[in-house]
C-alpha cells in the first residue's frame, strides 16, 4: 500500500474505526491461473470492515492513468496482458465477487497530487460513504 492509500486509510479509520483487515484476501476472489505454475492467488482488498460488510478499495493514480512503472507495457502477466490491463480486469473481478458475497465495495479514487487537507478530506469521504 502506497503513501497515498495509507493517508486515505487513516482518514477512513477516523470515520469508521480500524478495519478488521487490510490487504485481505478471500478464497472467492482469485487471479488468473498461471500457465507456468498452475497456481492462482487470492486477490487482495485494501481494507475490510466485516461488521459493516464493507470493502474499501483505494484507487491511486495507476488505476486511472497510464503509468509505465506500474503497467509494465513490455511484460505480459499470467493473464496474457500487460499489468495495466490486468489491473482493470482484476478490479472488475473484485467488484463482482464482493457483491456476490454480500459485501458493499466502495472504490475511492485519490491522487498523490491532491493537496492534503484533513478536515476537507474527511468531509469528502463522509459523502462518498453515504
Amino acid at each position: 500500500m502506497g503513501k497515498t492509500a495509507e493517508y486515505v486509510l487513516s482518514l477512513l479509520e477516523e470515520l469508521l474505526g480500524p478495519p478488521d483487515a487490510t490487504e485481505k484476501r478471500f478464497p472467492w476472489c482469485r487471479g488468473d491461473v498461471s500457465s507456468r505454475t498452475g497456481r492462482c492467488v487470492a486477490l487482495p482488498f485494501d481494507a475490510v470492515w466485516e461488521g459493516r460488510k464493507l470493502i474499501i478499495e483505494i484507487d491511486e493514480d495507476q488505476h486511472r492513468d497510464v503509468t509505465p512503472y506500474f503497467d509494465k507495457p513490455d511484460k505480459l502477466t499470467v493473464s496474457g496482458v500487460h499489468r495495466g490491463e490486468q489491473r482493470r480486469r482484476y478490479d472488475e473481478r473484485k467488484r463482482t465477487a464482493a457483491a456476490v458475497n454480500g459485501y458493499r465495495l466502495v472504490r475511492i479514487s485519490w491522487s498523490r497530487r491532491q493537496r492534503q487537507d484533513r478536515p476537507a478530506d474527511l468531509a469528502e469521504l463522509r459523502l462518498r460513504l453515504l
